[in-house]
């Protein structure tokens, strides 16, 4: 692997780290919306939007795990 491939492998997982710690805090603020809201529509919202940020959430971390494996030549 080349010194321009390790940069660019590096800089790619910092990248997925940081969506990660993103996507985890959006979790915990659709939570806590989602416990405090009695409205059924915005109750549906909230739901879809979990389930969405849980999908990113664990492609993100298929990601890093992927990115994360050693490298063979």
């Amino acid at each position: 692997m080349t010194r321009s491939q390790i940069k660019l492998r590096k800089q790619n997982l910092l990248a997925i780290q940081s969506d990660i710690r993103e996507i985890s805090l959006a979790m915990k603020t659709a939570e806590s919306c989602f416990n405090e809201t009695t409205d059924e529509d915005l109750l549906d919202a909230l739901i879809y939007d979990r389930a969405a940020l849980e999908a990113r959430y664990n492609y993100l971390i298929r990601e890093l795990k992927a990115l994360e494996e050693p490298v063979t030549r």
